[in-house]
């Protein structure tokens, strides 16, 4: 009975050692595995954290890019101009002259009393008479806006009478010119100003007689209006 209660003993004592230490060891795995999932956590957070540094420095860089190129910060004009060459260039082309002073002597023959300038914008000339918040005005004003006609005449007190177009050879470099003369064509015809177009290689004297008939039809119209 002794040797039965020592033996027992004796296993109750290995199972709890046994025991004791598979805890022991599940203690440590965890530990091992807790420490490891901290690791994991302390790398994301680092890696967030870099990728936040990151992202507010690119920001900042863009947003340096963005105001450091600015276009409509007259100081960035000044030293974009500044940083480049530039020189003077004829603002019409050969061919086109040759109407510019065909028109100017026209006029001192004719009308003395117009002028006329070339490359003018058609914003400066054409508006929009509604409300300026109103997004279709907002709109066809943009589409027509920066548009240039050749050469816009005026009378007397500053009205634009007439605008004439030379369809030269340098007409359709950039392979839209047709598209752009019809909003040019729509946006005069909406504003009531006369078009002139002069094809290529008209002559003096074809210029004199076109001016003259477009006059004339114009004058006749005001007349019988």
């Amino acid at each position: 009975m002794e040797k039965m209660i020592i033996l027992l003993a004796i296993g109750y004592a290995i199972g709890f050692y046994i025991r004791d230490r598979r805890a022991k060891e599940a203690l440590v795995q965890s530990e091992r595995q807790a420490a490891g999932q901290i690791e994991t956590l302390r790398r994301q957070i680092a890696t967030l954290n870099k990728q936040a540094a990151d992202k507010q420095q690119e920001d900042e860089r863009r947003r340096q890019y963005r105001q450091g190129n600015d276009l409509s910060d007259p100081q960035n004009q000044l030293r974009f101009v500044g940083e480049c060459s530039l020189k003077a260039v004829p603002p019409v082309n050969r061919e086109a002259v040759r109407v510019l002073y065909a028109i100017d002597e026209w006029i001192k023959n004719m009308q003395p009393d117009w002028r006329f300038a070339f490359e003018v914008a058609m914003g400066g000339f054409i508006k929009t008479p509604y409300a300026s918040d109103d997004p279709r005005q907002k709109r066809a004003f943009n589409s027509y806006s920066g548009k240039r006609v050749d050469f816009l005449l005026i009378n007397r007190r500053g009205q634009p009478v007439l605008v004439v177009e030379y369809n030269g050879s340098g007409h359709d470099l950039s392979g839209d010119a047709d598209a752009r003369m019809e909003v040019k064509r729509l946006a005069l015809q909406k504003a009531a100003i006369p078009l002139l177009e002069i094809p290529e290689r008209m002559d003096k004297l074809d210029i004199f007689a076109a001016l003259s008939e477009k006059v004339g039809v114009l004058e006749t119209e005001k007349r019988t209006g």
